[in-house]
């Protein structure tokens, strides 16, 4: 009888060595996997932040090849204007140097007629419309010029306000980072004191907390992915208004000097046809200054 119970004891304790075994075994299975999770997601993360953190700098390339290829483009139409607007000054001067010449030329003609009072009206009439014409455009190219200063400020402002909306999600990506870098770390940790741990409650208090961190990798991975799925907003005005303010500025560099060209059109021949009504002589007194 003593010899059976001594065989049952030994066979119920080599069962329990059996299950122990298997269940350490069970156990090592499963750390290893958690292990291996582990390092596939770090894997995934560093290559996800690499990912997140080439993309920044290609955008921050991007916004400064952009303002200055938009500052050259600005440049150049500045000069552009200037030279339409002294090319367009330069032709009214000659013109006008080119009738007085021709006004010149017709008073050594003129010396002994009356002089007719009506064309010192006419030719006064002349000079003010010039006058006027010259101080509306000169207006006219004052106010489109502060237009055109206003929308650069204001292309200025947005800019640097898309430039801040960058840095702040940038900002919060890299504070998530380090949050699930700490998270992780934690994670390893409690991962690494369950295998040392046999209390039954400890090893419940630090599953507890596991289960915890997990929550909050998941809650920190989604939040990461809500900041990367904000898509980049282009400078609208980066492309269109450098266009649109070139075409503006040529439309009004056009206008000018249809303006001015139409100007001395109707103005000079209107002069010749006073001049040549009244004759040589009335020409040359209506021409030579008055004295009082």
């Amino acid at each position: 009888m003593s010899n059976t119970e001594n065989s049952a004891l030994i066979a119920l304790s080599e069962l329990k060595n059996l299950e122990a075994a298997r269940v350490a075994e069970v156990e090592s299975e499963r750390r290893a996997k958690e292990d291996a999770e582990r390092r596939a997601r770090e894997e995934a993360e560093r290559k996800a932040r690499e990912i997140a953190e080439r993309k920044a700098r290609e955008e921050a390339e991007r916004i400064a090849k952009e303002t200055a290829e938009r500052e050259a483009r600005e440049r150049e139409e500045r000069l552009r204007l200037q030279e339409a607007d002294l090319r367009a000054r330069a032709e009214q001067e000659a013109r006008l140097k080119e009738e007085q010449m021709r006004l010149d030329a017709q008073v050594k003609l003129a010396e002994k007629k009356a002089r007719p009072m009506w064309l010192y009206g006419t030719l006064a009439a002349l000079v003010i419309g010039v006058g006027v014409g010259g101080y509306k455009i000169y207006e006219y190219n004052k106010k489109r010029d502060l237009q055109d200063e206003q929308d650069r400020i204001a292309q200025q402002e947005r800019d640097k306000k898309r430039d801040a909306e960058v840095a702040a999600l940038m900002a919060d990506l890299k504070g998530l980072q380090e949050e699930k870098k700490k998270l992780e770390d934690r994670q390893s940790q409690i991962a690494d004191e369950l295998k040392n741990t046999q209390d039954a409650a400890k090893r419940k208090e630090l599953e507890d907390e596991q289960r915890r961190l997990q929550a909050e990798l998941a809650a920190n991975e989604d939040k990461q992915k809500r900041i990367r799925a904000r898509p980049a907003r282009p400078s609208r005005a980066a492309t269109a208004s450098p266009s649109r303010r070139s075409r503006r500025a040529g439309s009004r560099s056009a206008r000018t000097s249809t303006i001015r060209s139409t100007a001395c059109d109707r103005l000079l021949p209107a002069a010749r046809e006073l001049l040549a009504a009244a004759g040589p002589e009335g020409a040359a007194e209506a021409i030579r200054p008055r004295r009082g």
